[in-house]
């Protein structure tokens, strides 16, 4: 009977049946050496691959296609399976999706490789299975079914000579060699790898300023804390306790939030503003590196609340009994703690300023610092701009309510910025006839001059600000009623002429700032450790340990799209891994990684040698800013 292969090397069905007066048993052919083949540079490997014939045995037919220079699935894919010495036809016909060639060719592939079964499925996704001839998908579960199958059919003998091959092979540079095992078959991901680089890039701007000497924990420990408190959202005071949970703290002592705590304390609140904006700075870098920093952008400025869960006075009841901190009065609560609505989840709670790239794929915040007292909140507008004008030149700003008044326009005129700000709480009494015309007349938004200087409206010949109203998509599609509730209506002050920018564009523009938003409430979530403390020092720590870990994973997320050829973000708008991912990846890595000290920062960050020069450019004296 002459042999027939198919051009792939799948061998034809007929031979697959046992032949005439054959024993089964037979396996009495000569051992194989791989000295028995050329390996010469003459004879290394043909520029065309030939399909093995004659009757020739399975290990024969690997050794010479491997001989070639193929791959152990090219080489399995081509194997003519009708051999003197394997009895494939004794194997079941049925095996789930495949026939009882796949079954041989999949049991084949396996005993040659060293990957686990999940990384084969992988590598067969990858274009194995096509070589393979295999049409269906298999699964990691499959694999070992059906391997332990043909093992318990026929692996006797067949094992043995495949040993052979694979000792043969790894004893042999000159013609192909299996691929190396790992410990799981996978090795660290790209999270792991990409977060281990991003805190070697923050963390060294943190100053400890400790005597190297005297070094009980090295940093990269001593930030697990922030790291745990962050993920758990919990009071870094209780980090040390969760820390020993953690395997790596078994036989080892955990460090406490004190250890962290103290080397930071010492200095000034002006030293640590310039450790967090130099760290913020470095990752900001990063994304510019990889071109998503643009030159000129929309602003956002915001006023957030971060909970306050401490307990300032110790003023006792009648009985003798503390205060609760819920009972405690607001004047005796520390500066920059204000009283909050109850369903924000604390009584108390203290306000970030921030300012972040707004209408952007990548709404990193640029700087943050704490607000001690609501007064001239020009100055704190003032500030935050100096800073974002580091990175990129204004578009608009858009502006948080919080920060609606005089102060706040008399500031942005003065950086020559257009804005615009959303109104809310107490109104001009002009509001109210603007949202009726609009109802009645059934309009689009409604608008007139005003200067919020002056507290009253300016003819719309002399006007160089505006106050509009329009309905809310937002409050409606909650809402019972439509546009015909003035309730449903929103209001924005801006110096952007409406009949030139279009009124509707403004509220849209406002409107697009919504990633920030959706952000700073991720913020909270997943990044911002509990605060109780009645320093401010230590409360301006926690909230920008907090922006600083959110444009850490940021920052990873584009370096990975970038590197890996893929979009930062899905069509859902989901980055590739999610806040969590970032931290739980940040936490449990344990290498033992050497972060250094950035000793002078006005060396290293152009920020801090731009803007503060030789002191604190927005040191104001008497000012209630800087009551520590």
């Amino acid at each position: 009977m002459s042999r027939e292969p198919d051009i792939d090397g799948r061998t034809p069905r007929r031979f697959l049946e046992p032949p005439d007066g054959s024993n089964e048993n037979d396996n009495d052919l000569d051992d194989l050496s791989i000295d028995d083949f050329d390996t010469s540079e003459s004879s290394s490997g043909p520029s065309l691959i030939t399909q093995i014939e004659g009757n020739l045995d399975l290990e024969t037919q690997l050794l010479r296609y491997f001989d070639q220079g193929l791959s152990p699935e090219e080489a399995v894919g081509k194997l003519d399976l009708y051999t003197g010495n394997v009895p494939f036809w004794n194997l079941e016909r049925k095996w789930y999706k495949l026939d009882e060639e796949d079954a041989a060719r999949l049991f084949l592939y396996r005993a040659l490789s060293s990957s686990k079964d999940y990384v084969i499925e992988d590598e067969l996704k990858d274009g194995a299975a096509e070589h393979l001839g295999l049409n269906d998908t298999i699964t990691e579960n499959t694999i070992e079914r059906i391997s332990e199958k043909v093992e318990a059919q026929i692996g006797a003998d067949v094992s043995h000579p495949l040993r052979e091959i694979v000792e043969q092979l790894d004893d042999n540079e000159e013609i192909i060699t299996l691929s190396e095992a790992t410990a799981d078959g996978r090795g660290e991901p790209d999270l792991v790898l990409i977060s281990r680089e991003m805190r070697k890039l923050a963390y060294q701007f943190i100053q400890l300023d400790r005597d190297e000497s005297r070094i009980t924990y090295p940093k990269w420990q001593l930030f697990k804390l922030m790291e745990i408190a962050g993920l758990c959202n919990i009071h870094p005071n209780d980090a040390e306790a969760s820390l020993r949970f953690l395997p790596y703290f078994y036989y080892r002592d955990s460090p406490g939030f004190k250890a962290l705590w103290n080397q930071i304390r010492e200095y000034d609140i002006f030293e640590l503003r310039k450790m967090y904006l130099a760290a913020l700075e470095r990752l900001i870098m990063v994304l510019d590196e990889y071109g998503y920093l643009p030159n000129r952008s929309d602003l956002a400025m915001d006023l957030t609340n971060l909970m306050w869960y401490g307990r300032h006075s110790t003023e006792k009841e009648k009985n003798g009994k503390r205060l609760d901190r819920d009972d405690i009065p607001h004047e005796d609560q520390p500066i920059g703690v204000e009283g909050v609505d109850q369903k924000a989840g604390s009584t108390f709670a203290f306000q970030i300023a921030s300012v972040s790239l707004a209408n952007v794929e990548i709404p990193v915040t640029l700087a943050a610092k704490s607000i001690q007292r609501r007064r001239s909140i020009e100055h704190q507008i003032d500030e935050m701009l100096t800073y974002a004008k580091h990175y990129v030149e204004p578009n608009i700003v858009c502006m948080d309510g919080g920060f609606y008044g005089r102060g706040m326009h008399e500031c942005l005129e003065d950086h020559g910025l257009s804005f615009i700000s959303r109104l809310r709480g107490r109104m001009p009494s002009i509001v109210d006839d603007l949202k009726e015309a609009g109802v009645l007349y059934d309009m689009d938004y409604n608008a007139t001059g005003y200067d919020v200087r002056l507290g009253e409206v300016v003819p719309e010949s002399e006007a160089k600000s505006w106050l509009i109203t329009m309905p809310s998509k937002k409050r409606i599609s909650r809402a019972e009623t439509g546009t015909e509730d003035k309730g449903n209506w929103e209001v924005y002050y801006t110096n952007l002429d409406p009949e030139k920018f279009d009124g509707l564009e403004i509220g849209r523009r406002y409107r697009q700032r919504w990633a920030v938003e959706t952000s700073y409430r991720l913020m909270k979530h997943d990044f911002t450790a509990k605060s109780a403390s009645e320093l401010r020092s230590q409360r301006e720590f926690i909230a920008n340990m907090a922006f600083i870990y959110n444009a850490m994973w940021m920052a990873s997320n584009v370096k990975y799209a970038v590197e890996n050829d893929r979009p930062v973000k899905d069509d859902q708008g989901r980055y590739r891994f999610t806040a969590n991912q970032f931290m739980v990846a940040m936490l449990l890595d344990m290498e033992e990684i050497d972060i250094g000290e950035v000793r002078d920062l006005s060396v290293r960050s152009n920020i801090v040698r731009e803007v503060f020069g030789d002191g604190y450019p927005f040191l104001l004296d008497g000012h209630p800013e800087f009551e520590n």
